[in-house]
């Protein structure tokens, strides 16, 4: 789609898009099942700025790095864009604003809301650790914070439980 035209017109797209259709996000999830809801609206703000507001909400399914199993990762995000031709417009943007660097060319929702949702992979994913099957044994860390008994000590009491 033409994001200058999409801006004239004060276009708001809505829907759902499946992530099984989405390939750079698809190699980071356990299941590529159910869909991304999504707004995109296309204006211009009060300094005649084009502007994109984008809203993407969907479940990830994640691998936990602590139990290897999978995990449900909610996003919600709520980024705003403003549309951008040269880099040096990127500088004189004020703080809500992200750059989307946009030339004459079409530009592709589905592009924006996989970007959008790949900025939102946390790095490791995990589960809380209350909810992970792997639970960690407890440590004394007062104990071991107040110099009551020794790193060593604490590896070796680790060691003798495990």
């Amino acid at each position: 789609m033409d994001p200058w035209r999409a801006v004239d017109s004060r276009l708001v797209l809505v829907g759902r898009l499946p992530l099984s259709s989405l390939p750079r996000l698809r190699g980071s999830l356990v299941e590529a099942t159910g869909d991304a809801r999504f707004r995109l609206a296309f204006s211009r703000d009060e300094a005649q700025r084009a502007v994109l507001r984008c809203e993407v909400v969907a479940t990830l399914k994640l691998r936990c790095q602590r139990c290897l199993e999978a995990l449900d990762h909610k996003v919600s995000t709520d980024t705003l864009l403003a549309l951008v031709l040269r880099m040096d417009e990127e500088r004189h943007l004020p703080e809500p604003y992200d750059p989307l660097p946009v030339s004459n060319e079409s530009i592709r929702p589905g592009d924006l809301i996989e970007d959008e949702l790949l900025l939102a992979l946390p790095q490791i994913p995990m589960h809380e650790p209350t909810l992970c099957a792997r639970q960690l044994p407890d440590v004394d860390v007062a104990r071991m914070q107040s110099g009551g008994a020794s790193p060593f000590a604490v590896l070796a009491e680790l060691k003798r439980r495990g």
